[in-house]
């Protein structure tokens, strides 16, 4: 993911704004598309007319990251849900026609980040602020990207860094997050320890190598490279931040993603940009989580979006793993040795 989207809200659509994205509103009378049949209440937002305006909107993608500024710094974030051309729908919902380009918002999340903040990250100019909807340059990106392995892992920093944090936000909070992310690498760690003992070649995302577990690295043992004859460099480098890898020489045999601390969608979107690329290409993909997530996580396998996707690659599959499987797995073959099917 390369995306990046800066929506600036003006004083005079703060209220708007609370009405329809900081508050969501109900679907009940709004004609909608399909893609959100069953949906109860969604936070909606959109821009107006114009050919700049027109370009980044149509440029929009599912999960695509989004931050909101206001009033000298930037408020809140989220993600792209799905978008919708309907000046109808912008005269319901804010009384503007021209606010036509719409798109629904999920994952949002209030923050606190200044233009100072942000700009220096992207490599503006001391004094930038953003000044109309815009998506960030391919240079602004290639600047974050000196300073993060991925889009998506910077926009994660943005959201999750604890100098931007409330601070009336509990301390039982920080100390889930915490928890979230001993859980994620203790995952990471039971399928690389799967992986080697069925005798698979294992890659570790290239960020998370370092990570310990039980004073064991992450990587100990593990491919230091992902060479992939055959592949391109850009499909190579979707998923060489995939958590864990399960390789046969140079065949790919199953691919885990660990959903505790990041978002659902950026393990999912890893996984559909993989196939894309690739569509002969056979391969199994989890989403590892708790099962207390199950419903959530298989909500979003199963967006349209995604489906449309992987519908016509019906040799590789996407599948749910919990937590708690890949536990009793792991204890399994400890007591008892390899087993003819892992998952």
């Amino acid at each position: 993911m390369s995306r990046l989207y800066i929506a600036p809200i003006g004083t005079d659509w703060s209220e708007r704004f609370e009405h329809t994205v900081a508050s969501p509103v109900s679907v009940a009378g709004l004609e909608l598309p399909s893609t959100l049949e069953g949906e109860q209440e969604v936070r909606i937002w959109g821009t107006t007319e114009g050919k700049q305006k027109y370009n980044y909107f149509t440029a929009m993608e599912t999960g695509d990251p989004v931050l909101f500024y206001s009033d000298g710094e930037f408020f809140a974030s989220g993600r792209v849900g799905v978008t919708l051309e309907d000046a109808t729908l912008g005269e319901q919902l804010w009384d503007s026609a021209k606010s036509k380009y719409i798109y629904t918002i999920s994952e949002y999340e209030p923050i606190s980040v200044t233009p100072a903040e942000l700009g220096d990250l992207l490599g503006y100019g001391e004094g930038w602020h953003p000044r109309g909807f815009m998506r960030v340059s391919e240079q602004a990106i290639n600047s974050l990207l000196t300073e993060y392995n991925s889009v998506e892992e910077g926009f994660q920093d943005i959201r999750s860094d604890e100098s931007v944090a409330s601070p009336s936000e509990p301390e039982t909070e920080q100390t889930s997050d915490a928890d979230d992310g001993r859980v994620h690498t203790e995952i990471q760690w039971y399928l690389v320890q799967l992986g080697q003992q069925h005798g698979y070649d294992v890659h570790v995302a290239i960020n998370d190598k370092n990570r310990t577990y039980q004073g064991e690295r992450l990587g100990e043992g593990c491919l230091e490279e992902l060479v992939l004859p055959g592949f391109s460099d850009a499909v190579t480098n979707i998923i060489r931040y995939v958590d864990v890898i399960w390789l046969e020489g140079d065949a790919i045999v199953a691919m885990f993603e660990v959903e505790s601390t990041t978002s659902i969608y950026s393990g999912i979107l890893r996984m559909t940009d993989f196939v894309t690329r690739v569509p002969n290409f056979a391969v199994d993909m989890y989403i590892v989580a708790a099962e207390s997530d199950s419903d959530a996580v298989r909500k979003e396998m199963t967006r349209p979006t995604f489906e449309t996707v992987l519908e016509p690659v019906p040799h590789s599959s996407l599948q749910f793993l919990s937590f708690e499987d890949v536990r009793e797995r792991y204890e399994t073959v400890e007591s008892a040795g390899p087993l003819q099917e892992v998952f």
